[in-house]
């Protein structure tokens, strides 16, 4: 009898693929996919933490874990991703109950660690980084009946050290993947009918620096997006300092690659960036996003926004919200600051008041609001092409997927045609809603 394996994913896409990674892993040991926590003989979390509100979550799922083994059931707990590695010690002492703690690089041995933690009775603790060489990537070589799109990891780590950013010390240094490593995965991923693909790293505008592979990113994007069959092509996270003329400008030169453009700006002020050592000014950063805009007038433009940063007075924050006009971000995660241990800036007073914070992310959130609305409402009574990835939420009398510039669309499908999974269409968009797009398909499915 297959034992059972229930795997709970907090953070960004390099967790995601993490936890693909974990149950591919576990899948090869004899593990199936547990529906719920309550069903399952092994339950991990995958966490993260950049932010507090996330790291929060953990100690909560941990408590009610701990209430199964109350009520009878002996499943073994793991932690896994950013939260162990930073929190090793402090998880151990809060949920003594826990087996497992472990990095990212131990997915590779999570059979041999539950092995030992049976064999033993004792929790154990994998949360090193280990030598650049010593980490393979692991590439993903299962997908799930249907899957449309997929996420391909090219670089882990970084080495930015932003003064608020935890990630260089839980993911490490910045580790590039060989590219003929990644265009293997990448065509394994095609073959199995996965149609787009998102290439991955903390900042993946720094792949291939370290080690030196002679292919930079732009170059990458060229290899890939020449692989048959690969109808889109994306890519996050992009840091600005390192974002080049060659990369913008492939937005206009490959046709597979998506016109939508992830550009974390965090801050309008000069003197906050400074502080959060970004390394470039806010002009700077509207220089690039002319650029984007140039190479791809269509094109959607995504960022990540702070407020409240130590020492942020009103009037840097008024330089944010002009930032925010002047790029006309058509989609953002804005967040309030909070001081994460072991970074630089958690050294530094934490001295904009909690209402104060609140009432700037408030502000800041209508106006983002605003220009988003304003965005969706130009899709109007136009024909875009959307990927099918699969059934609407709501109804399976409709279909769902994205536009090139990653908009949800709803989508009544062409007479005859049920299910079009990892098709591409073009949709007649009949209403614009908060946050998605709804039509009719128009035209044969390709």
């Amino acid at each position: 009898m297959h034992r059972k394996a229930f795997v709970r994913t907090y953070g960004c896409q390099m967790n995601e693929v993490d936890s693909a990674l974990m149950e591919q892993v576990l899948g090869e040991a004899g593990y199936v996919a547990a529906e719920s926590p309550e069903d399952a003989d092994l339950i991990l979390v995958n966490t993260c933490s950049v932010r507090q509100k996330a790291e929060d979550k953990v100690y909560t799922d941990l408590g009610s874990f701990r209430d199964l083994r109350k009520g009878g059931s002996h499943p073994l707990i793991g932690v896994a991703g950013c939260v162990a590695r930073h929190r090793a010690h402090e998880i151990l002492q809060m949920a003594p109950w826990v087996d497992l703690v472990f990095g990212p690089d131990a997915i590779s041995d999570l059979p041999l660690m539950i092995e030992e933690v049976e064999r033993t009775g004792r929790p154990v603790v994998r949360t090193d980084i280990p030598a650049p060489a010593d980490a393979p990537f692991l590439q993903l070589t299962r997908v799930r009946p249907r899957q449309v799109s997929a996420f391909v990891t090219v670089m882990r780590g970084c080495d930015r050290y932003c003064t608020y950013c935890i990630v260089p010390y839980v993911r490490g240094p910045e580790v590039s993947r060989p590219a003929a490593e990644v265009l293997a995965e990448v065509r394994d991923l095609v073959a199995r009918g996965v149609r787009e693909v998102t290439l991955l790293g903390q900042n993946v505008n720094s792949y291939g620096k370290t080690p030196p592979l002679g292919v930079g990113f732009p170059e990458l994007l060229d290899q890939v997006a020449a692989i048959p069959g690969l109808a889109r092509l994306r890519f996050v996270t992009s840091h600005p300092h390192d974002c080049s003329p060659a990369l913008l400008e492939r937005f206009g030169s490959l046709p597979s690659l998506c016109e939508y453009f992830h550009l974390p700006a965090q801050a309008g002020s000069d003197a906050v960036l400074k502080r959060m050592n970004r390394r470039y000014t806010a002009a700077e950063y509207l220089e690039k996003v002319a650029r984007y805009r140039e190479a791809a007038p269509e094109g959607y433009l995504s960022t990540d926004l702070i407020v409240g940063f130590p020492g942020e007075t009103d009037a840097d924050f008024r330089a944010t919200l002009r930032l925010a006009e002047a790029a006309r971000f058509d989609t953002a995660f804005s967040f309030k600051y909070s001081p994460r241990d072991g970074t630089a800036a958690a050294r530094l007073p934490d001295d904009v008041p909690a209402p104060v914070k609140s009432a700037r992310l408030t502000e800041l959130q209508g106006l983002l609001n605003r220009l988003a609305e304003e965005r969706l409402a130009t899709y109007a009574d136009r024909t875009v092409e959307v990927l099918i990835e699969g059934f609407s939420k709501r109804t399976d009398a409709h279909l769902s997927g994205r536009t090139r510039t990653n908009v949800v669309v709803n989508v009544v499908p062409p007479e005859g045609h049920a299910t079009l999974h990892g098709a591409l269409i073009d949709v007649k968009i009949s209403r614009v809603h908060r946050h998605s797009l709804f039509g009719s398909a128009t035209g044969d499915p390709r």
